[in-house]
């Protein structure tokens, strides 16, 4: 008789690496530029973090809200189109890896080596971010005809369109 042993049900550990990496990412890039639009990145990858411990998914959506909160104010402020771009990509990676860390987790337990899964559903969203953000920028540089507020919204619409579509 085979003894079986009872899953942990935590978000994995290459996630959770993967998703505060990317969490930190978002915060050097907006230090660039706005100090005030980094701390608040900064505290939601603390909720991110908080959500990877709990196993939360509010605490996650929670951190989602934050990001946007610190992409709004990098907007508002004097960070570039460029900038709020990266910061959205790696925003948005993290949040999204950390919400596979959390699947994964639960469906097959931390101790199983979900490595190479984690890293293809990474680079994939990361390549669908990366075109995405491609065609926002694309589309912000031509439409905004040298008014920065028209590129900060076709900036928010095209994050959001972009959460959008990675949660389906």
């Amino acid at each position: 008789m085979v003894a079986m042993s009872e899953i942990t049900r935590q978000p994995t550990r290459p996630g959770t690496a993967m998703a505060l990496s990317a969490a930190g990412l978002s915060v050097l890039v907006l230090a660039v530029t706005s100090p005030a639009a980094a701390l608040l990145s900064l505290l939601a990858g603390i909720v991110l973090a908080g959500g990877l411990t709990r196993g939360s998914r509010r605490i996650l959506d929670a951190a989602g809200g934050i990001y946007v909160l610190a992409l709004l104010l990098g907007g508002l402020g004097d960070a570039g189109s460029e900038v709020l771009l990266l910061a959205a990509i790696a925003s948005i990676l993290s949040w999204d890896i950390t919400e596979n860390a959390l699947s994964v987790g639960d469906h097959l337990g931390r101790e199983t080596d979900t490595t190479r899964l984690e890293v293809v559903h990474a680079a994939t969203t990361l390549v669908v971010l990366t075109v995405g953000a491609g065609m926002v920028f694309a589309i912000g540089t031509a439409a905004s005809g040298g008014q920065p507020i028209t590129a900060v919204v076709l900036l928010l619409v095209g994050v959001i369109a972009l959460v959008a579509g990675l949660r389906r």
